[in-house]
């Protein structure tokens, strides 16, 4: 499959250590080529899908070929409500979360528009992904997760549903268009800075029943970003390195992709999440 084009937004991390507002990146400007938008994609054939990534407030675009950063535009949400996770419905929508509230994206400029005000997942939503039939789900860092019903207004967070084998998101999760929903997870009988902590597993998950398999270690801590392209998974970290990492479906092994650095502060970008729409194919 050819791969095109990261939209890459910044806002401020949320996770099982730090999922607080803090670490996050500026609201500088791309760097690299330029230019802004959101043209391009990564797919194969006719398909086309753009991988959006996050950390505080401005929505960017790496074109992944290129490796360089392009500024779309600022998020510019009411209140200055920090975001936490992104995800791409099948019809391309972009919805994004904060703690207490749900908003669309512009893949133009970036603004969002508020939906309403959304009660916790758990402790707090952290994680986003839309399902290949068009279902909204969400996550916190204890191991809930909860569907969104978009088809009442205000979106209504439904029952939740807990991850099994004693793990939570670590920050995110992404499903593809077989259904197949992978996610980075750590053990939650781990402290802080030790064990899964550090070494965050690639994950799939059951999203119906919270069934866990896991995959394999990633080599790579705080992945609070996750999305696929060119079959692979892509992790966002929010370690301050701004390293953007693949990782083997089938073995969970990362292999570092890039580093990406905040063009004002020129300190590496603290992802807080990322999303792709779930009809993105995986060749199995």
């Amino acid at each position: 499959m050819k791969l095109g084009i990261f939209v890459l937004a910044m806002l401020v991390a949320c996770g099982p250590a730090n999922r607080d507002g803090n670490g996050g990146g500026t609201d500088a400007g791309g760097g690299g080529s330029g230019g802004s938008g959101s043209n391009g994609g990564s797919g194969s054939g006719n398909d086309n899908f753009n991988v959006y990534a996050h950390s505080d407030t401005v929505l960017y675009v790496v074109d992944v070929q290129a490796k360089t950063l392009n500024t779309v535009g600022p998020f510019n949400a009411p209140g200055n409500d920090v975001i936490t996770d992104l995800a791409v419905a099948p019809d391309n929508t972009i919805y994004v979360i904060s703690n207490t509230a749900i908003y669309t994206a512009s893949p133009t400029d970036g603004h969002v528009t508020k939906l309403g005000s959304l009660a916790a997942c758990g402790s707090k939503g952290v994680a986003l992904t839309t399902t290949p039939d068009g279902k909204l789900w969400t996550g916190d860092f204890m191991g809930t997760l909860c569907q969104i019903d978009t088809t009442q207004a205000p979106p209504a967070v439904l029952s939740p549903i807990s991850m099994t084998s004693g793990m939570a998101l670590s920050g995110d999760f992404v499903a593809v268009s077989n259904g197949t929903v992978f996610g980075t997870a750590y053990k939650k009988s781990d402290s802080a800075n030790a064990g899964t902590q550090l070494d965050n597993v690639l994950v799939k998950l059951d999203i119906a029943t919270g069934a866990v398999t896991q995959i394999g270690p990633t080599g790579y801590p705080k992945l609070f970003g996750v999305a696929f392209a060119a079959n692979q998974v892509f992790g966002f970290t929010h370690d301050g390195t701004g390293h953007v990492i693949t990782v083997d479906p089938a073995t969970g092994t990362g292999t570092l992709f890039g580093t990406f650095m905040d063009p004002t502060s020129h300190q590496g970008i603290s992802f807080a999440g990322a999303g792709v729409s779930s009809l993105v194919p995986i060749i199995e």
